[in-house]
C-alpha cells in the first residue's frame, strides 16, 4: 500500500474512531483500525465487535492493499502534522508515515487479523433530521443504567408508536426513566415489530458523529443490529439482547399535587443547594409552599444550603427528597418553558413534564432523608 493523504480529511476519521477502538482486551488487533486502499480512495474501519465504523477518506493511491496499524498511535501523530502526509508500506506489517519535518515506522498487524465486519446489504434503511436524533438521544441517554449486571438497562429502547409517525426513545436505570416522541415521515414502513435496545455506547458514538450535522441521516434495523448512515460514515451497532422492562408501568397517572416552576429558575436554586451536598448521598430536599419552592442540602461537614424561587402551587406544605443529579439532568437537556411536577407523597414515583414539549416526560423516584 502507499497512499497519500490530507493531514485534515484523515485526521478527521482517525479521531472518529477512537472512541470505539478496545485499547485493553484480549484481541490486540482491535486497539488497531484496517486502512484498505483502493483505486477510488481508502475506507478505515475500526470495531469493538459490538460497534463498527466504517469511515471513507479522499486520497492519492498510488499502490493499493491493506494495512492495520494502532489507532491511537495514528491519531497522536496526525494530530500534530500539517498539510499532506504519504503512507507507505515499506514491508509486511510496517508503514513508513512521512510528512514535512516528520517520519516515522509503525509497526501493525497482519490486516488478515481483522475481524470480519458488517455490511449494509439487507438493511432497509429509513430517514430522520439528524438534530432530531441528536434530540432525542440526548433527553433520554443520561438515565440509561451503567452497571453491568443490568445489561438489559444499559441502553435506550427504541420502538414505533402504534398507528402513528412516532418513533419512541426510553431509558431508565431502576430509579429513573426518560422518554420522547418525535414525528419521522416513513415510520409506518419500518419493520419493527418489536422494540430493540440500542447500546449505551453506540448512540453515545452516534451522538458524537451526528454533532453539528443538519438535514437527514438514514437509519435501519436487519437482525440483531442497527445501522446508520452519515454522510459517507457508516456505523453498525450490535443490540442489546433481552427484554426491556414494561415501562409504562412505572409512570404515575392521576397524580393529585401540581407544581410548576420556570426552568431556568429551578436550575439556578437547585445549582445554589448543591454546593453543599453531601457528595456520597447527593440528596436534595424540594420544600414547597404556597407560591414558593425551596432546594435544600445539608452536609455534615459543611452546613446547609438553601435556593429559593417561586413556583405554581397552592397546596399545603410539603417536603420530598431527590438525587440532585437526576434533577440536573432533567433541567439541562431542556432549555426554556417551565417544568411540571406531578405528585402523590414523598415516597412515590413524580412525573416531570414540559409545558412546552408535551412528548417528553421524565419519571423519578424520590430519596427518603
Amino acid at each position: 500500500m502507499e497512499i497519500k493523504v490530507d493531514r485534515a480529511d484523515f485526521g478527521k476519521c482517525i479521531s472518529r474512531i477512537q472512541g470505539i477502538v478496545e485499547r485493553k482486551n484480549t484481541m490486540p488487533v482491535l486497539a488497531n483500525c484496517l486502512i484498505k486502499a483502493g483505486k477510488n480512495g481508502i475506507e478505515i474501519m475500526a470495531t469493538d465487535l459490538d460497534i463498527t465504523i466504517i469511515d471513507t477518506c479522499p486520497a492519492k493511491v498510488k499502490k493499493t492493499g491493506n494495512v492495520s496499524l494502532n489507532a491511537r498511535k495514528l491519531h497522536d501523530i496526525f494530530r500534530e502534522l500539517d498539510g499532506e502526509v504519504e503512507l507507505k508500506e515499506v514491508e509486511t506489517g510496517k508503514v513508513q508515515i512521512k510528512a514535512t519535518r516528520f517520519s516515522a515506522d509503525l509497526t501493525g498487524i497482519n490486516p488478515d487479523e481483522f475481524p470480519v465486519l458488517p455490511t449494509a446489504e439487507g438493511f432497509e434503511f429509513f430517514e430522520i433530521d439528524a438534530p432530531t436524533l441528536s434530540e432525542m438521544i440526548s433527553k433520554t441517554i443520561y438515565a440509561a443504567a451503567t452497571e453491568e449486571g443490568r445489561f438489559t438497562l444499559n441502553g435506550i429502547f427504541m420502538e414505533k408508536v402504534p398507528e402513528s409517525e412516532l418513533l419512541r426513545f426510553v431509558a431508565t436505570d431502576g430509579h429513573r426513566m426518560a422518554s420522547i416522541d418525535r414525528e419521522v415521515q416513513g415510520m409506518k414502513n419500518l419493520k419493527l415489530s418489536t422494540g430493540v435496545i440500542l447500546p449505551k455506547k453506540g448512540m453515545t458514538e452516534v451522538q458524537k458523529l451526528i454533532s453539528g450535522v443538519e438535514g437527514k441521516i438514514n437509519m435501519g434495523v436487519k437482525d440483531n443490529h442497527i445501522a446508520l448512515k452519515v454522510g459517507e460514515t457508516l456505523i453498525f451497532m450490535r443490540l442489546v439482547d433481552g427484554e426491556f422492562p414494561e415501562y409504562k408501568r412505572v409512570i404515575p397517572e392521576g397524580n393529585p399535587v401540581k407544581v410548576s416552576v420556570g426552568r431556568d429558575e429551578f436550575l439556578k436554586s437547585l445549582r445554589l443547594a448543591s454546593v453543599l451536598v453531601d457528595e456520597k448521598a447527593r440528596a436534595v430536599k424540594l420544600n414547597f409552599s404556597k407560591g414558593k419552592m425551596v432546594v435544600e442540602s445539608s452536609n455534615p461537614s459543611y452546613g446547609v444550603a438553601k435556593g429559593e424561587t417561586e413556583c405554581d402551587y397552592d397546596g399545603g406544605p410539603l417536603d420530598i427528597g431527590f438525587n440532585d443529579r437526576y434533577l440536573y439532568d432533567i433541567l439541562t437537556t431542556i432549555s426554556d418553558g417551565k417544568l411540571k411536577m406531578e405528585l402523590k407523597d414523598e415516597l412515590s414515583p413524580v412525573l416531570f413534564t414540559v409545558d412546552s414539549d408535551p412528548k417528553y416526560q421524565c419519571v423519578i423516584m424520590p430519596m427518603r432523608i
